[in-house]
This record gives C-alpha cells, structure tokens and sequence, in this order.
C-alpha cells in the first residue's frame, strides 16, 4: 500500500476554515476587473470575459474532510512493512515536544506551479518544523528515503479554476489573513491511498500520538 505521514486538523478545525472560504461571496465579483499585478496579476483577468468561465467556480474548494498537511511519503509498503514503520514512530514521538498550533493567515499561488489557496499555521511552529524533521529522521534509520522538502506549515484548502479573478482570490487571502482559529494539538496520521467513488483519495489507518 503507499503510505504518506500527515498532519489532520480537527474536523471543527477544517470546518471553521471551510466557513472563512465560503464567507467570500462570489457573486460580489465586480464586472470591470482592473489588471492586478504581483503573484495575483495573472488572475486579474475579466470575469464576464467567456460565458464558459463565468460559469465556472470561482475555487476548487478542497473539502473538511479531505484537508491535510503532508508530511512526507513512504513509498510503497507492505502490511508488516507499514507496521514496523507505525512501531518506530510511536517510540519516536515520547521524545517529540508536542506542538499547539492554530490557523492564522493566508497566501495564494506562492510558488512557481503552484495554483492553491493556503492556510498558514501560527504557534509552535519551530516545534512542528522539529517534529516534521523528527519523523523523517526516524524512519530514514529503517532504510527508507523520505523527501524532507515536501512539509511546509501551511494547508491547501482549494486551488484557482479557470474563472478565479484576482480581486476574488485577494478577497479570499483577506478573509484568511484575518481568521484566527482554535488552538489544537499536533498528533502525526500514517495515510494510505485508497479509491472510492470520485478517485483516490489519502485516508487514515494510523494515529501517532507525539507525547513529549
């Protein structure tokens, strides 16, 4: 099975970020949308430019249950080979601080490539950045390779379609920039791939409780 580690917010977390997102009416939109320029510019476009765009979603929202950070991937494992990995990071964890965070701020299209809405992490970030580096160090003495550049303390919670304007997505980063949700306690998730109805999709089979 492939097996990822990921960090998954409480659901009333994930809710909560749900509601910011859709607190952004869309149909607020203006007609007459001036060029923007900076990492939103590109979207700056107008909204009644095609009737095939203007009837598309404004975002691809990812949904509260599908939200997650990830952590790394652990490659393709067998049953025991999953088991032993869930050992090691259990014996792990009694050393790791255990890291309180909330969700505070947001940013857009931060990187080349990148076509996501993020919600930033505020808290014992340093100590997250730890326990992410923590984890992966763990399991590299089992032998496995881990990419270390895929964590960065921040989620996606929807990516830009076709119709999404600059202002909207300005709007959207706004309403996150001035959103501050529950603090919660960071626990680490093994994730296994799984395909249901609508695709693949990463779903838990393990919870490592960081006890530090």
């Amino acid at each position: 099975m492939l097996v990822h580690g990921a960090i998954i917010p409480p659901s009333p977390v994930c809710e909560a970020l749900a509601d910011v997102l859709r607190s952004v009416p869309e149909e607020a939109e203006v007609a007459s949308v001036t060029q923007h320029k900076g990492r939103l510019g590109r979207l700056g476009r107008r909204r009644d430019e095609s009737p095939d765009v203007a009837a598309a979603p404004m975002l691809d929202r990812v949904a509260p249950a599908r939200m997650q950070l990830p952590l790394t991937g652990f490659g393709n494992l067998t049953t025991n080979d999953a088991r032993r990995l869930a050992e090691t990071l259990q014996e792990a964890g009694a050393a790791w601080s255990t890291p309180r965070v909330w969700f505070s701020g947001g940013t857009a299209l931060d990187f080349p490539g990148d076509w996501s809405v993020w919600a930033k992490l505020d808290g014992d970030v340093d100590a997250l950045a730890a326990l992410a580096r923590g984890a992966n160090q763990s399991v590299e003495r089992l032998g496995y390779f881990v990419d270390r550049r895929q964590f960065r303390p921040m989620m996606s919670v929807a990516t830009v379609t076709p119709a999404t304007t600059g202002p909207f997505l300005e709007g959207v980063v706004g309403a996150l920039d001035a959103f501050r949700g529950e603090e919660w306690t960071v626990e680490i998730s093994l994730t296994k791939e799984s395909f249901a109805e609508g695709g693949a999709e990463m779903v838990e089979f393990e919870r490592i409780q960081v006890t530090g």
